[in-house]
């Protein structure tokens, strides 16, 4: 399975059920059910598992797009022992680095890992391993419905007391679930490579995707500590999952067993990136979008701001943001409106607490609203400290803010004056402002002799230190740390 947070990130996804689902991985040795098809209570399971997932990611909406990743993937699975079974692909609108399967024959690929591929026969490795998920059955084995049951939670169960304190501990690092073993994602590696050479692909692309794995965990490693954070890496969390460079090189063995025949060894680079011409980078317009330091919503007509240099990213569920060194988090929710309680009442029912306090009704933007502190549920002080909460009632929504750093001598967060800010900077867009909730989108170009990486990063619009753009570009085109693209060969930009 992918599993990975592509290194630029803000974006708040539509108000609805959390899923997350993890995805591609390392070879070993396994045996496919070579008769076997998805039963039907499997395909069930995928059914409403692909239901859920779209509420919170969305499909993106480029059928073009969609059909391409979709011929992709029958074709491959035309050479799979499942060959006739009914698939579903799908790419999911958001910017996550990732890629998983669920039952049934349901395979999903991010936006924002297709961003990262730089050819067809990449894709193909990271589909045909999701294929090989499937083939090998290896959801069944791990029962994926009670991990569906677990990650699907509305925002009014995370804000119960005890589930504020834990999703607020998360704010310091993502927080996975318990995936495929180290013989699953092995087995899964190798079926996708053979799987892709069945079809025609160059085999040796999954190393290449795992270079790219490579180059976002040694990035990942650098910008983490400037941003005084865990890292969020894949193996990293699972100790029995390989690095990237292990299975790079477990992948280099296993494709070693399926050279291409006479006339194959499909590679389509510059048909692949032309297809990703124009692809959302970061948030799409669906999820909304970060400039400078203000984070503006088109689809929801919202606008706030956050501190200058401050860290923003964006969770299915929850828009994140850190400070520079780390000693102050916050987060801001959606969730529906509820229609008998006012904002007070709403906090009180939520957040069931008998240690509340500082409580106040307030008016942002002319929109009903109520501050409360609990003196309990931070991260900081060993997750005694306190955390500042504020409901704002917006149309048919509820927006909920909640801050948390080290206590102060009175009781409430020593950041709590930033946190009230923010809260209080939420307004509608002015007319003005839709433009600015339009996404940035990648653009293809032709390297002359003259191309530098340096110099391109100067006109894109990731011109923050914390969006290290010229870091950014050279992980877009596998050219991490310091390469540069060949004169006449296309390579990506944003715009």
């Amino acid at each position: 399975m992918f599993a990975r947070k592509a290194p630029v990130t803000a974006s708040l996804a539509a108000i609805s059920l959390a899923i997350t689902v993890l995805g591609f991985a390392p070879p070993s040795q396994g045996a496919e059910d070579a008769t076997a098809r998805p039963t039907s209570s499997e395909r069930e399971t995928g059914r409403k598992a692909y239901e859920e997932i779209i509420k919170v990611y969305g499909i993106y909406e480029d059928q073009s797009l969609q059909d391409y990743v979709n011929a992709i993937g029958q074709n491959l699975l035309s050479h799979s022992p499942m060959a006739g079974a009914e698939f579903h692909f799908t790419v999911l609108d958001t910017d996550d680095f990732n890629a998983f399967a669920t039952e049934g024959g349901y395979i999903y690929v991010h936006r924002g890992l297709m961003a990262y591929l730089n050819s067809e026969a990449e894709l193909a490795a990271v589909v045909g391993h999701e294929i090989g998920h499937v083939t090998a059955r290896h959801m069944a084995k791990r029962k994926v419905q009670s991990l569906l049951a677990n990650i699907a939670v509305t925002a009014a169960a995370i804000m119960s007391r005890s589930q504020a304190a834990a999703q607020l501990a998360n704010l310091g690092g993502t927080a996975w679930l318990t995936g495929y073993s180290r013989e699953q994602e092995s087995e899964a590696d190798r079926l996708g490579i053979e799987y892709a050479a069945k079809t025609g692909y160059r085999p040796e692309a999954a190393a290449d995707v795992f270079r790219i794995f490579q180059a976002q965990e040694r990035f990942e490693r650098d910008r983490a500590k400037a941003e005084h954070r865990d890292p969020h890496l894949y193996h990293g969390v699972f100790s029995d999952h390989p690095a990237p460079d292990a299975r790079m090189i477990q992948s280099i063995k296993v494709a070693a067993n399926f050279a291409p025949a006479e006339g194959q060894g499909i590679e389509n680079r510059d048909e692949y990136l032309h297809r990703i011409d124009g692809l959302p980078f970061g948030s799409s317009k669906r999820q909304g979008i970060m400039r400078e330091n203000r984070f503006y919503h088109a689809e929801l007509g919202i606008s706030l701001a956050f501190p200058s240099g401050w860290i923003v990213e964006n969770e299915p569920t929850r828009l994140l943001a850190r400070s520079p060194n780390g000693d102050s988090m916050m987060q801001m929710m959606g969730d529906a409106r509820p229609d008998k309680l006012s904002p007070r009442e709403f906090l009180i029912k939520n957040l069931q607490s008998s240690s509340l306090t500082s409580g106040e009704e307030l008016k942002i933007d002319g929109f009903d609203a109520y501050t409360v502190v609990d003196r309990h549920g931070s991260p900081f002080d060993e997750g005694s400290g306190p955390v500042r909460w504020v409901a704002i009632y917006k149309d048919k929504s509820v927006y909920l803010f909640a801050g948390a750093s080290r206590s102060s001598s009175n009781l409430v967060p020593a950041a709590d004056r930033v946190f009230v800010s923010v809260a209080e900077s939420f307004r509608r867009m002015r007319a003005s402002e839709y433009p600015l909730g339009e996404p940035y989108r990648l653009k293809l170009l032709r390297a002359t002799a003259q191309t530098r990486m340096g110099e391109v990063a100067k006109s894109v619009p990731l011109q923050r230190k914390e969006d290290y753009p010229q870091e950014t570009l050279r992980l877009l085109n596998a050219l991490y740390p310091k390469g540069e693209p060949k004169e006449g060969q296309f390579f990506k930009t944003v715009q």
